[in-house]
């Protein structure tokens, strides 16, 4: 009942509208408001839809400076992480700048002791503790005769001395020989590397031979003498050269370093005089 009264009241509609008379005036005015009322709605879509690409552009922006933050952000925790895997390679590079360590002036005192041109090569991971220089003496009833420096030596060590260390017997008899010219005397466990540069021109020629003997190898390009002394205390690498008409002679305590350690040091120490 409900479909057929909807019909019937359709049908009456529709009649009505074809019983109005309208001249050619109220025709275009009916029609124009019939294609408003039919453009506005796709007008309103079309609206809608174009604001799609504006939103999409506003969140690319967003996630541009979000993620550009937190880009910057990893970038320069990288750099810093680099920065401080790199501290001590830039702090030896810094520290030989120019042929200047923090041993220079120590370099032209030795020198001037030995009478003999002395390279002190420093390491950044391993201080120098002690610094002497060894003269040539002999004892004759009981009484020590100075003679001319023979030698210097050189102690690094990441260890320091302590209060009973200066009163060690060993040392005592070490320090009545020798003049310290730099820190403290160390006991010989706690050396890491020792270096004697030996005079060529006032150091006796078995002292010289001595320290020449062992297996030949090329480090940094020059021609070194590489032993293994197992019989000293503490058990001992040992690498030497010539250096012009002295000899450097490298002591490693092989308690506490590596051989393959002992080569790298000797080997940037190398480089280090060359510069």
């Amino acid at each position: 009942m409900t479909h057929e009264k909807d019909e019937s009241h359709l049908d009456r509609t529709l009649k009505g509208y074809q019983e109005i008379r309208m001249d050619d005036e109220g025709k275009r005015e009916l029609h124009g408001k019939v294609m408003e009322s039919v453009s506005q709605p796709e007008k309103r879509q079309q609206r809608r839809w174009d604001m799609r690409p504006v939103v999409s552009f506003m969140l690319a922006g967003l996630l541009l400076v979000v993620g550009g933050y937190f880009l910057a952000n990893e970038l320069v925790f990288t750099d810093d992480t680099e920065k401080s895997m790199t501290v001590e390679e830039e702090n030896d590079t810094e520290a030989v700048a120019g042929g200047v360590t923090p041993y220079t002036s120590l370099e032209k005192a030795t020198s001037a002791k030995l009478g003999s041109e002395v390279h002190i090569p420093f390491h950044a991971d391993v201080p120098l503790q002690t610094a002497y220089i060894i003269d040539d003496g002999y004892t004759l009833d009981d009484e020590q005769f100075k003679g001319d420096p023979v030698a210097a030596a050189f102690v690094y060590s990441t260890l320091e001395a302590d209060d009973e260390e200066g009163k060690s017997e060993e040392l005592s008899k070490l320090s009545s020989s020798t003049e310290l010219i730099y820190g403290e005397f160390l006991l010989n466990d706690k050396h890491m590397v020792s270096l004697n540069i030996l005079n060529g021109e006032t150091s006796h020629i078995d002292s010289i031979n001595h320290n020449l003997i062992g297996e030949e190898k090329t480090i940094a390009g020059k021609t070194v003498y590489y032993s293994h002394r197992k019989e000293s205390i503490p058990d001992t690498f040992r690498i030497s050269l010539r250096v012009n008409e002295d000899v450097y002679a490298f002591y490693f305590n092989a308690e506490r370093v590596s051989e393959s350690y002992a080569y790298a040091f000797v080997e940037k120490s190398l480089k280090q005089m060359e510069e």
